[in-house]
């Protein structure tokens, strides 16, 4: 059986002039990576017949192999070019999820080199131009923009249906040779919003993505050994699904089953498709591993299934709370020689920053930076900013049609907003291990963010005058609980603070808002502790560090339910 991890990761620690401390990976990047699309080629000489993506259909499942890829997105290419007037370097905005046709337009894109802007579906959910939709389209300046058959952005936004440039290019010969392609170029734009909230657009190059892909292959041999076999539902306009995890399957010659968003609803028919597909890495985040694990902890014939070529379980864009790591680690040892690992990254570095160099012992762990990178650690405010460099990092921001530098520090490094601590692993292999955002952003189980700063004014402003301060807890756990300072006028109005917010909950009803539970405070917020800042305000990390019980005992159903809940 191929290694999981290469031999010899190691962390090399260097000096700069100003005495600053960098790391690398002993792992050295291959030079010379070749241009994503030239592996595609590669691979529909070597396996045309090989399935590259399938689908879920009506009754049955539809598929598009290497051949069948390379064909179809060049005849596409010739489409965009001919009929729309496409040109290198224009670009293409996309309201498409996951699927073959979605696919051939990615590489159709890639050939013809225009410029692949995914758009989030919310803001665009109403296919009509509107202030939501403004940042988006001065960003990505589309040429064209494709929304999947039956969309409202056909009519309301003269886009072209994703199912008719799909059926119009079949009927065209699909040409040899693609449209010459630099390591600058740029491939793809994704979005953003920071913590800012202003969406922002990150360009791709497509020689971010050959360092991206080819750094994973060298860190991590087993994925080119064993072709990736993935079972994915990850959403295609995030960097996560729309642009590693279809490129790792590209880049190594493997193959991508699309499957629904993982629900209560939905977890059975994954559950059967991955027993008949038999992936060789699963790719998850918290709450897809916990529906998994309920359907399979008590199916010993099915987790057998699933697991008979699984190689790794691999999770990353949230962390990963003590009890799942518990049962995650259970049926590791139970069934299948499969190995846990994790990572790090960013839109603003191809989705990639770090990699476990060896299974994960424990949660928490970001890794070993990616081959040909370096990652430092630098004291903001008593904490730890992890900085990167190196050729993952994006050349700029997109901003409503101007080009914005990243807050790149002094020697050139990329400065994330998350702070991380370097530490020894009990096998002595030293990690980076995650320690918070540094913004007081977070995300809870399913991956979706929660943007704490807009959050915590929105609930104040709801419940004024009676609250002074609120601190919110949540992160890498199912749902939102608040502990409420409450003001001196509140004092003896206590018993509405559950209505406010309720009224707020019901205003703004998504799973980033919501307050499922809360409790009042029953003191003051310790400056001694560094639970309060030189402004008086609390910061919210500290506090809650110092307070993890009073939160837990909030996600255990302690507290109040807002009314009506």
């Amino acid at each position: 059986m191929s290694q999981l991890v290469a031999p010899g990761q190691k962390l090399i620690e260097e000096q700069l002039p100003d005495g600053r401390r960098v790391y690398r990976s002993a792992i050295r990047l291959p030079s010379d990576l070749p241009d994503i699309f030239t592996r595609l080629v590669k691979w529909a000489a070597e396996q045309p017949d090989k399935v590259l993506l399938s689908e879920p259909r009506e009754g049955a499942r539809g598929a598009i192999s290497y051949s069948e890829a390379l064909s179809r997105a060049r005849a596409m290419r010739r489409l965009l070019a001919g009929r729309y007037g496409l040109r290198k370097g224009d670009s293409v905005a996309t309201l498409a999820p996951a699927g073959v046709d979605a696919l051939v337009l990615k590489l159709a894109c890639l050939s013809g080199g225009f410029v692949h802007a995914a758009l989030p579906p919310f803001p665009f959910r109403d296919g009509v131009e509107s202030e939501a939709t403004r940042p988006f389209l001065e960003t990505a300046k589309p040429k064209l923009i494709v929304a999947p058959s039956g969309h409202p952005a056909i009519e309301g936004m003269n886009a072209v249906s994703l199912g008719d440039l799909a059926r119009f290019s079949m009927d065209r010969a699909a040409p040899e040779t693609d449209e010459p392609a630099a390591p600058d170029d740029r491939a793809a734009i994704f979005f953003t919003s920071g913590s800012t909230g202003s969406p922002k657009g990150v360009p791709i190059t497509r020689g971010m993505i050959s360092s991206n892909q080819g750094a994973i292959a060298a860190m991590w041999p087993f994925v080119a050994e064993t072709p990736p076999v993935l079972v994915d539902w990850l959403p295609w306009h995030h960097v996560f699904g729309g642009l590693d995890n279809i490129f790792k399957v590209i880049w190594n010659g493997g193959t991508m089953h699309v499957d629904a968003a993982p629900s209560p609803s939905t977890i059975e028919a994954t559950a059967r498709l991955m027993a008949e597909v038999a992936p060789t890495m699963h790719i998850a985040v918290p709450l897809g591993l916990k529906l998994l694990l309920d359907r399979l902890e008590k199916d010993d014939t099915a987790a057998r299934a699933l697991t008979r070529k699984l190689r790794a379980i691999f999770f990353a864009g949230a962390g990963i709370d003590a009890e799942l790591w518990r049962r995650l680690v259970t049926f590791r040892d139970s069934h299948g020689d499969f190995q846990i690992l994790s990572g790090y990254g960013a839109t603003e570095a191809a989705s990639t920053i770090t990699l476990s160099p060896a299974p994960l012992e424990r949660p928490g762990e970001l890794g070993h930076p990616l081959p040909g990178h370096r990652v430092a650690l630098v004291d903001i405010d008593g904490r730890s900013e992890l900085r990167v460099t190196g050729p993952n990092v994006a050349p700029c921001y997109l901003i409503e049609g101007r080009t914005v530098p990243l807050p790149m520090d002094e020697h050139g490094f990329y400065r994330t907003g998350d702070a991380a601590v370097l530490r020894q692993r009990p096998d002595g292999v030293a990690v980076f291990g995650f320690d918070g955002r540094l913004a007081e952003d977070f995300k809870l189980s399913s991956g979706v963010k929660v943007r704490t700063g807009p959050l915590r004014a929105g609930l104040l402003a709801q419940c004024a005058p009676l609250a002074d301060d609120i601190v919110i807890s949540g992160e890498n756990r199912d749902r939102l609980v608040a502990l409420i300072f409450v003001s001196v006028a509140g004092k003896a109005r206590v018993d509405e603070i559950g209505a406010r917010i309720a009224g707020w909950n019901a205003a703004n009803p998504s799973g980033s808002t919501v307050i499922a539970r809360f409790d009042v405070a029953t003191g003051p917020a310790d400056r001694a502790k560094g639970e309060l800042s030189d402004k008086g305000q609390i910061v919210q990390s500290r506090y809650l560090r110092n307070h993890a019980e009073l939160f837990e005992a909030l996600q255990a159903g302690g507290g109040q339910a807002p009314e009506g809940a």
